[in-house]
Parts: structure tokens; C-alpha cells; sequence
């Protein structure tokens, strides 16, 4: 798939989060969903949808800024950072996680201990089942 075709392609899913947004909040206003969590989670994914829209249908305008963003998303140096970001996010995330499971867990906080541990376990499953899969793949 040529890299035009791939940013039109998120450009599309982009307004796929628009319409999403905009239909949370609507049933939210009209009292059809009771949730001010969702009407604030409509509302980001409306805005968010609607600036990577205009952020790739401004790099689609030209040939040069197209070529522009192929090499920023392909630069090694690039991709090494991501990794390097995305493996740091994880590991604080396990870390702050347990940590705010012990003190959950020290003022009598069940539910949320629970809610935690769980979405540590199966960040740490999905992690797992990924190495496997990619370990076998390489």
C-alpha cells in the first residue's frame, strides 16, 4: 500500500472518532446515556478526531510533504526512539500501578486495588503473548 493511500486510510478513521464523539455527546445531552465520563470521552475523541484530520489532509496536500512525514515514520533512529518511548511507558505504568495498588489496597480501597491489578495483569499477559509471537516471527 503506498504511503498516500495509508494517511488518506487514518484520515478516514480519524472521522470514524469524530462521528463517535459527536454521538456520545449528543446521547449524553439527550439524557440516553448518564455518564458525564462519557460525554468528556466524546468530546476528546471529537476534538482529537478532528485535529489529525486537518494534521493529515494538510500533509496530503503536496507530494513534498508526503515524502516529508514516509521518511519521518521510516527514519531507524525514529522507530528506535518509539520503541524506546513505549517500553518506558509501560515499565512506569507497571511500577506506578503496583505502587497504587499497595496504598489502595493499605487504606481499605478494594474495588479500585482490584480494578488495578487486573488491567496490570493483563497489560503484563498481552505483553507476554506479544514476545512470544514476535519471538517466534523473528
Amino acid at each position: 500500500m503506498d504511503f498516500e493511500k495509508k494517511l488518506k486510510t487514518r484520515r478516514n478513521i480519524m472521522l470514524l472518532y469524530i462521528i463517535t464523539g459527536v454521538l456520545l455527546v449528543i446521547l449524553c445531552l439527550l439524557k440516553v446515556i448518564e455518564n458525564e465520563y462519557l460525554m468528556t470521552f466524546g468530546v476528546a475523541l471529537a476534538v482529537l478526531g478532528l485535529l489529525k484530520t486537518v494534521q493529515y489532509k494538510r500533509i496530503t496536500k503536496s507530494e513534498e510533504t508526503i515524502r516529508e512525514r514516509r521518511i519521518e515514520e521510516s527514519d531507524e533512529r525514529n522507530i528506535a526512539i518509539m520503541h524506546k518511548a513505549k517500553s518506558a511507558a509501560f515499565g512506569w505504568y507497571v511500577i506506578i500501578s503496583g505502587v497504587s495498588v499497595i496504598v489502595l489496597e493499605i487504606i481499605g480501597e478494594k474495588e479500585y486495588t482490584k480494578f488495578i491489578a487486573f488491567s496490570v495483569c493483563a497489560l503484563v499477559f498481552l505483553y507476554w503473548i506479544s514476545y512470544f509471537i514476535y519471538s517466534k516471527k523473528s
